[in-house]
C-alpha cells in the first residue's frame, strides 16, 4: 500500500530516473526520428476525436444518443497521450506518469473491447451511404404513393359524397375526413359537437337522433338511420349515417365511427316512386269503383231501349239515362287525367 501511496505522491517527480538522453547511444537523427514520429501519432490521434466530436456536435448528437463515437474518440485522445509523454522522456523521465497514462489506455481499451463486442451487431446494423440513399429514395416513393392514393379517395369520397367521422369517448374528440364539412356545408374550423349538429338537423329528425344517441349508449350498438339537415341557404339534405361502437377491455364505449353519405338524391327518388305508387293506387281504386259504376249503367240502359220501336216513349228516358251516365263517365275520366298530371308534377318537383 506504501509504495502505491509514494507512486501517486511522486507522479510528476523525475529525480530517481534518468532520461533517455542519459543513457544509451542515441545519435542526434536516431532521437529524433524517435521523438518526432512520437509527435506525429500524438498529434494525428488528437486530430481524430477533435474531428469525431466536432462533427458529432454539428449534427445535433449528444454522448446519450451515441456513446460508441464519444467513447472512440476518448480512447484514441488517450492513446495520443501514451506517444506524447513517451516524446518527452527524453528531456523529463517521467516513469511514473508514462505508466499511469498507459494503464488508464490500456484500462479504456479494454472496456472499449466489451462495449463493442456488446454492440457489435448495431455497429454491423448501421448502413452505408448508399444503402441510406436507397431507402430515402424507397421511402419518397412510398411517400408519393400514399399521396396519390390519399388524393384518389378524397376524390372518391367527393365523387360519392361521402364523409368519414370518429368520436373518442374517452378523449373527447372528434376526428372527421375532409369531406365532411362540405356534406353537412359548415365551417372547416367548426367544431363538430352535439349541439352544433342540433343546430343544423331538421327539427323533425331531432328527436330520432336523441334516439339513436339513447341506444349507442345503453344497448352499445349502431343503428343506421336517415335524417335531415338544413343548409345555409335553407335548402334541405338528406343524410344517411351507417357507423359501429368499438368497445374497450373493461366493456365500456370507447369510440364510436361511421360514415355519413348525402343521400338526398335516393330519397327524393323513394319518394317520388312512392308518390306514383299511390297515384297508381288511386286510379285503380276509381277505375275499379267510378268508372265501372256509369259503364254499367250505359250497359242497363242499351238492354232496355226498344229497338223494334223506336217511338216507343220509354227510348227517350234510356237515351236521357246514358247521357247522364256519360258525362258522369266523363267526369271520372277527368278526374284521372288530374291525378295523372298530379303525378307528373310530384315526379317533377322529386326528381329536382
Amino acid at each position: 500500500m506504501r509504495e502505491v501511496l509514494d507512486f501517486f505522491k511522486n507522479l510528476f517527480s523525475n529525480d530517481d530516473f534518468r532520461s533517455f538522453w542519459s543513457y544509451g547511444d542515441w545519435t542526434s537523427f536516431h532521437s529524433w526520428f524517435y521523438m518526432i514520429g512520437d509527435f506525429l501519432l500524438w498529434s494525428a490521434y488528437m486530430v481524430i476525436p477533435m474531428f469525431i466530436v466536432s462533427y458529432a456536435l454539428k449534427n445535433g448528437k449528444t454522448f446519450k444518443d451515441n456513446k460508441l463515437y464519444f467513447q472512440f474518440a476518448l480512447l484514441v485522445c488517450l492513446c495520443a497521450m501514451t506517444f506524447f509523454v513517451d516524446a518527452l522522456m527524453f528531456w523529463s523521465p517521467m516513469y511514473r506518469l508514462d505508466a499511469l497514462v498507459r494503464f488508464i489506455a490500456g484500462a479504456a481499451s479494454w472496456v472499449m473491447v466489451f462495449y463493442v463486442m456488446r454492440n457489435v451487431s448495431k455497429a454491423f446494423s448501421i448502413r452505408t451511404g448508399e444503402e441510406m440513399q436507397e431507402e430515402i429514395e424507397s421511402r419518397i416513393e412510398v411517400e408519393k404513393e400514399l399521396k396519390l392514393k390519399n388524393e384518389q379517395l378524397q376524390e372518391a369520397e367527393r365523387l360519392a359524397k361521402i364523409g368519414y367521422i370518429k368520436w373518442d369517448v374517452i378523449n373527447e374528440q372528434i376526428e372527421f375526413s375532409d369531406s365532411v364539412p362540405e356534406l353537412l356545408e359548415v365551417d372547416r374550423s367548426r367544431v363538430l359537437d352535439y349541439q352544433n349538429l342540433l343546430n343544423i338537423i331538421h327539427p323533425e329528425d331531432a328527436k330520432q337522433l336523441e334516439k339513436v344517441i339513447d341506444t349507442i349508449f345503453i344497448r352499445k350498438f349502431f343503428p343506421n338511420f336517415y335524417c335531415r339537415i338544413i343548409l345555409p341557404n335553407g335548402d334541405i339534405k338528406h343524410l344517411f349515417v351507417v357507423g359501429q361502437v368499438l368497445l374497450s377491455a373493461g366493456g365500456a364505449i370507447s369510440v364510436v365511427k361511421g360514415t355519413i353519405q348525402d343521400a338526398t338524391e335516393q330519397r327524393l327518388y323513394i319518394q317520388r316512386i312512392q308518390a306514383q305508387n299511390q297515384a297508381l293506387k288511386d286510379i285503380a281504386w276509381i277505375q275499379s269503383h267510378k268508372v265501372r259504376a256509369p259503364v254499367a249503367s250505359i250497359l242497363g240502359l242499351i238492354q232496355l231501349f226498344n229497338k223494334e220501336d223506336l217511338s216507343d216513349p220509354t227510348n227517350s228516358e234510356v237515351l236521357e239515362g246514358i247521357e247522364e251516365a256519360a258525362h258522369t263517365l266523363d267526369d271520372v275520366i277527368k278526374e284521372i287525367n288530374a291525378k295523372t298530371e298530379e303525378d307528373k308534377e310530384n315526379g317533377g318537383s322529386a326528381a329536382e
